[in-house]
């Protein structure tokens, strides 16, 4: 019998210590294929970027440090909402939902654990992958092209404008931490399809996605009709003036559904 029924500190523990004591093997294995999905493509775009140096010109690996900053966005984008889409996967199957049915943990610590995993963990592993998979870059070019002296690893700090006229993904952090709560808020949509559609959620999700993107898009539309701007223009100054209070409340409105619907699906397969 569940004595505190919504939280309790030892419980989670055991829960954490035992999901990845039986899934480790999986989470490494998925880290490393992000590790060689992200080496491969780096190696590969800086191979055609390093075959046209010419000596006697001066140049640098600029479009290099470039393509992997947009390179990391893309795959966080791809593996954050990829993964999450695997979140409830033991939901599926029979055995699966007896399984966690009969884990003698509350709705709210499970939910818990997933958004742990998927919404902290995940991030920084995909970080950790593209800097592995830069070092690997370097490596590998800097043992073949000995007479490049420029090829350096890429500074993950320039993420945003650094004002010192290099490189950069965002111009200031206004845009950057726009473009942070954007991933998380997507990222909450799949969590929620993860327990909406356990069986093809990530498909599944992505159509969702596209769909009320698409809606929402063509009320934008609608709306324009009625003033002298273009429907893209006002979607861009929507976006940009409410977006670091719109993405976090539906964020947390999707957290919140999920975890409702996490404790509505226990209920429903007791029965």
């Amino acid at each position: 019998m569940i004595k505190d029924t919504f939280f309790s500190f030892s419980r989670f523990g055991k829960l954490f210590y035992k999901e990845i004591s039986e899934n480790w093997k999986l989470y490494g294995l998925q880290v490393l294929v992000m590790y060689v999905a992200m080496a491969i493509t780096l190696i590969w775009y800086s191979y055609t970027d390093y075959t046209s140096f010419n000596t006697l010109a001066k140049t640098n690996d600029l479009n290099v440090h470039i393509f992997t900053l947009v390179f990391w966005m893309w795959s966080w984008w791809i593996f954050i909402c990829l993964g999450t889409s695997f979140a409830f996967k033991t939901m599926k199957g029979k055995t699966g939902r007896i399984t966690m049915l009969m884990t003698p943990v509350t709705a709210f610590e499970k939910f818990f654990f997933r958004w742990l995993i998927y919404v902290l963990v995940l991030p920084l592993l995909i970080l950790l992958s593209i800097w592995l998979a830069d070092y690997t870059r370097v490596f590998v070019y800097s043992a073949i092209y000995l007479e490049m002296p420029f090829i350096e690893v890429t500074d993950f700090k320039h993420f945003v404008d650094q004002g010192d006229g290099g490189y950069s993904l965002c111009h200031s952090w206004v845009d950057g931490s726009l473009l942070i709560l954007l991933n998380v808020y997507i990222q909450s949509f799949f969590l929620l399809g993860s327990i909406i559609w356990p069986k093809n959620s990530f498909i599944k999700t992505l159509i969702a996605f596209v769909l009320f993107v698409f809606l929402y898009y063509w009320v934008v539309v609608g709306f324009s009709h009625f003033t002298e701007n273009s429907a893209l223009a006002n979607l861009n100054s929507f976006i940009f003036k409410w977006g670091h209070v719109l993405f976090p409340v539906l964020t947390i409105i999707n957290w919140v559904l999920t975890y409702f619907r996490l404790k509505e699906s226990e209920v429903i397969h007791r029965m």
